[in-house]
């Protein structure tokens, strides 16, 4: 386990944005970035990476809302910044995700999540979209609930054989050129009932991290690939709505 340091079209990504939506509090001393259409077809669960509640990953919310879905960004690492001091230090950083990025660690933030989705906002069609350690998440969530249609995985991290094993719905897997080969783990999902739904395409000209935090976008060829990959994501999305 270690950390990693065109179906339809999406709104391109953008060098300087402004998000559109809002944050309320799903509990306490949880917030919570929504944005979309009430109405939508279906409600996106997106889960950060280590660099939390970053402008790029505001604006794949927005985007994904405009794609025609409700989407909704807890903010589970409580926008740690002491997190992004760790990079460098790879032992330090998988301590601190160990203690306090499992499942185990965020269920309850989980829980208060899929609450709201469903019992107050009324959606029962769900997907999950993760980068980095929130592809791991992704990966976590469905194995322990199969309320959830389908997980994106965008430049996952910490991922672990057992994590294809157990989820418990279809996973779009999207790996940058710093990701391994998982030719073997996919194909484990994929034998399961659902496995016709998945879907994986490396994006080998691309850097960790090319779709969220750590991606500028004011490059014209990563800008291109960030939008392909989120036009993956929807064009999936919406074949498993239909299926």
């Amino acid at each position: 386990m270690s950390f990693i340091e065109k179906c339809c079209n999406t709104h391109p990504v953008q060098a300087e944005y402004t998000p559109t939506g809002e944050t309320f509090k799903l509990k306490d001393d949880l917030d919570c970035y929504s944005v979309g259409d009430s109405n939508a077809k279906a409600a996106i669960l997106l889960v950060y990476d280590i660099f939390c509640l970053h402008p790029n990953t505001y604006q794949v919310c927005d985007i994904l809302a405009k794609s025609g879905f409700r989407v909704f960004m807890p903010d589970y690492l409580r926008n740690d910044q002491s997190i992004p001091q760790l990079i460098g230090h790879h032992e330090k950083l998988v301590e601190y995700f160990t203690k306090k990025g499992t499942y185990e660690a965020i269920k309850d933030d989980v829980k208060a999540t899929k609450n709201h989705i469903k019992n107050v906002e009324g959606f029962d069609n769900v997907f999950i979209v993760g980068f980095c350690w929130g592809a791991k998440m992704a990966m976590a969530i469905p194995a322990h609930d199969n309320f959830y249609k389908a997980s994106a995985l965008v430049h996952p991290s910490l991922m672990e054989p057992s994590d294809f094993e157990n989820v418990q719905c279809p996973i779009i897997l999207l790996p940058s050129k710093d990701e391994r080969d998982f030719t073997d783990e996919f194909a484990v999902t994929c034998a399961k009932p659902f496995g016709n739904l998945c879907y994986q395409q490396r994006f080998d000209d691309m850097e960790h991290g090319w779709c969220s935090s750590r991606s500028d976008w004011s490059n014209p060829l990563i800008a291109s690939r960030a939008n392909e990959a989120l036009s993956i994501i929807v064009s999936n999305f919406n074949k498993i709505l239909d299926a």
